[in-house]
Protein backbone atom coordinates (compact mmCIF):
# COMPACT_ATOMS: atom_id res chain seq x y z
CA UNK A 1 0.00 0.00 0.00
CA UNK A 2 0.93 2.92 -1.28
CA UNK A 3 1.47 5.96 1.71
CA UNK A 4 2.61 9.84 1.34
CA UNK A 5 3.21 10.18 5.01
CA UNK A 6 5.66 12.85 5.80
CA UNK A 7 8.96 10.17 7.74
CA UNK A 8 7.67 8.23 10.69
CA UNK A 9 10.93 8.74 11.28
CA UNK A 10 13.18 6.69 13.19
CA UNK A 11 11.78 3.92 10.99
CA UNK A 12 14.56 2.76 9.48
CA UNK A 13 13.57 2.13 5.94
CA UNK A 14 11.55 5.69 6.10
CA UNK A 15 14.78 7.35 6.62
CA UNK A 16 16.76 5.21 4.31
CA UNK A 17 14.62 6.39 1.85
CA UNK A 18 14.42 9.75 2.93
CA UNK A 19 18.54 9.60 2.95
CA UNK A 20 18.32 8.44 -0.87
CA UNK A 21 15.69 11.30 -2.01
CA UNK A 22 17.79 13.90 -0.10
CA UNK A 23 21.07 12.52 -1.85
CA UNK A 24 19.32 12.42 -5.43
CA UNK A 25 17.34 15.48 -4.96
CA UNK A 26 20.89 17.67 -4.01
CA UNK A 27 22.85 16.19 -6.75
CA UNK A 28 20.41 17.14 -9.60
CA UNK A 29 19.62 20.52 -8.05
CA UNK A 30 23.57 20.56 -8.75
CA UNK A 31 23.69 18.79 -12.11
CA UNK A 32 20.71 22.05 -13.34
CA UNK A 33 22.88 24.95 -11.54
CA UNK A 34 25.72 23.94 -12.90
CA UNK A 35 24.62 22.76 -16.17
CA UNK A 36 21.42 24.68 -16.82
CA UNK A 37 21.59 28.10 -14.97
CA UNK A 38 25.80 28.26 -14.90
CA UNK A 39 27.62 27.07 -18.00
CA UNK A 40 24.65 27.76 -20.41
CA UNK A 41 23.95 31.32 -20.17
CA UNK A 42 27.87 31.21 -20.07
CA UNK A 43 28.61 29.76 -23.34
CA UNK A 44 26.78 32.81 -24.70
CA UNK A 45 29.32 35.36 -23.26
CA UNK A 46 32.54 33.53 -25.64
CA UNK A 47 33.08 36.28 -27.88
CA UNK A 48 34.62 33.72 -30.26
CA UNK A 49 31.84 31.47 -30.32
CA UNK A 50 29.24 32.11 -32.98
CA UNK A 51 25.65 32.49 -32.19
CA UNK A 52 25.21 28.98 -33.83
CA UNK A 53 28.11 27.52 -32.64
CA UNK A 54 26.84 28.34 -29.23
CA UNK A 55 23.31 27.02 -29.59
CA UNK A 56 24.74 23.38 -31.09
CA UNK A 57 26.86 23.51 -28.01
CA UNK A 58 23.93 24.24 -25.85
CA UNK A 59 21.74 21.49 -27.63
CA UNK A 60 24.65 18.65 -26.92
CA UNK A 61 24.71 20.20 -22.82
CA UNK A 62 20.68 20.52 -22.19
CA UNK A 63 20.84 17.23 -24.47
CA UNK A 64 23.61 15.07 -22.02
CA UNK A 65 21.93 17.12 -18.93
CA UNK A 66 18.65 16.20 -19.42
CA UNK A 67 19.72 12.41 -19.50
CA UNK A 68 21.41 12.84 -16.77
CA UNK A 69 17.60 14.15 -15.26
CA UNK A 70 15.69 11.21 -16.58
CA UNK A 71 18.65 8.57 -15.04
CA UNK A 72 17.84 10.79 -11.29
CA UNK A 73 13.98 10.42 -12.15
CA UNK A 74 13.87 7.08 -12.79
CA UNK A 75 15.82 6.46 -9.79
CA UNK A 76 13.25 8.27 -7.53
CA UNK A 77 10.77 6.29 -8.85
CA UNK A 78 12.70 3.18 -8.57
CA UNK A 79 12.62 3.77 -4.78
CA UNK A 80 8.66 4.35 -4.80
CA UNK A 81 8.27 0.98 -5.94
CA UNK A 82 11.31 -0.71 -3.71
CA UNK A 83 10.00 1.21 -0.86
CA UNK A 84 6.02 2.04 -1.47
CA UNK A 85 6.07 5.01 -0.35
CA UNK A 86 5.29 8.25 -2.37
CA UNK A 87 7.65 10.73 -2.79
CA UNK A 88 7.26 13.92 -1.11
CA UNK A 89 5.18 17.01 -2.92
CA UNK A 90 8.31 19.03 -3.12
CA UNK A 91 10.26 16.23 -5.23
CA UNK A 92 6.99 15.43 -7.01
CA UNK A 93 6.72 19.31 -7.90
CA UNK A 94 10.50 19.12 -9.08
CA UNK A 95 9.30 16.17 -11.04
CA UNK A 96 6.54 17.81 -12.98
CA UNK A 97 8.32 21.05 -13.59
CA UNK A 98 11.07 18.70 -15.01
CA UNK A 99 8.57 16.86 -17.68
CA UNK A 100 6.79 19.82 -18.59
CA UNK A 101 10.45 21.11 -19.51
CA UNK A 102 11.41 18.03 -21.48
CA UNK A 103 8.16 17.51 -23.44
CA UNK A 104 7.06 20.90 -23.81
CA UNK A 105 9.65 23.67 -23.79
CA UNK A 106 13.12 21.91 -25.09
CA UNK A 107 10.82 20.64 -28.49
CA UNK A 108 9.84 24.33 -29.07
CA UNK A 109 13.05 25.62 -27.75
CA UNK A 110 15.47 23.42 -30.35
CA UNK A 111 13.22 23.87 -33.09
CA UNK A 112 14.12 27.42 -32.43
CA UNK A 113 17.66 26.81 -32.46
CA UNK A 114 17.89 24.47 -35.29
CA UNK A 115 15.97 27.52 -37.14
CA UNK A 116 18.78 29.67 -36.24
CA UNK A 117 21.64 27.20 -36.85
CA UNK A 118 19.98 26.71 -40.53
CA UNK A 119 20.92 30.52 -40.99
CA UNK A 120 17.06 31.45 -40.39
CA UNK A 121 16.05 34.41 -37.93
CA UNK A 122 13.92 33.40 -34.87
CA UNK A 123 10.44 35.16 -33.58
CA UNK A 124 11.01 36.88 -30.55
CA UNK A 125 9.80 34.72 -27.93
CA UNK A 126 9.30 33.75 -24.24
CA UNK A 127 10.21 30.59 -23.71
CA UNK A 128 13.90 31.10 -22.56
CA UNK A 129 12.13 32.90 -20.10
CA UNK A 130 9.96 30.42 -19.23
CA UNK A 131 12.44 27.68 -19.46
CA UNK A 132 14.88 29.68 -16.81
CA UNK A 133 11.96 30.89 -14.51
CA UNK A 134 10.81 27.22 -14.04
CA UNK A 135 14.81 25.40 -14.13
CA UNK A 136 15.40 28.08 -11.16
CA UNK A 137 11.86 26.99 -9.46
CA UNK A 138 13.19 23.47 -10.22
CA UNK A 139 16.39 23.96 -8.62
CA UNK A 140 14.99 25.80 -5.48
CA UNK A 141 12.83 22.91 -4.51
CA UNK A 142 14.92 20.46 -4.58
CA UNK A 143 17.68 22.37 -2.83
CA UNK A 144 14.75 22.70 -0.02
CA UNK A 145 13.72 19.53 -0.09
CA UNK A 146 17.19 18.19 0.43
CA UNK A 147 17.90 20.67 3.55
CA UNK A 148 14.69 19.86 5.21
CA UNK A 149 15.26 16.25 4.39
CA UNK A 150 19.00 16.24 6.62
CA UNK A 151 17.41 18.13 9.15
CA UNK A 152 14.64 16.18 10.17
CA UNK A 153 16.86 13.31 10.02
CA UNK A 154 19.41 14.82 12.21
CA UNK A 155 16.68 15.71 14.55
CA UNK A 156 15.62 12.05 14.31
CA UNK A 157 19.18 10.54 14.71
CA UNK A 158 19.91 13.24 17.92
CA UNK A 159 16.47 12.21 19.33
CA UNK A 160 17.20 8.36 19.19
CA UNK A 161 20.91 9.23 19.79
CA UNK A 162 20.00 10.87 22.81
CA UNK A 163 22.46 13.60 21.56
Amino acid sequence: MLTNEVLPLPHTTAAVQHCVWAGLAALWAGMSLAGNLIAAPAKFQVSDLTLPVALQVGRAQFGWIGIAEWVVTALIILAVFIHLRLPPALLVSAIGIFVIQQLWLQPQLQARSDLIVAGGAAPDSHLHLIYAVLETLKCGLLVLFAALALVRLTKAASVVGGV
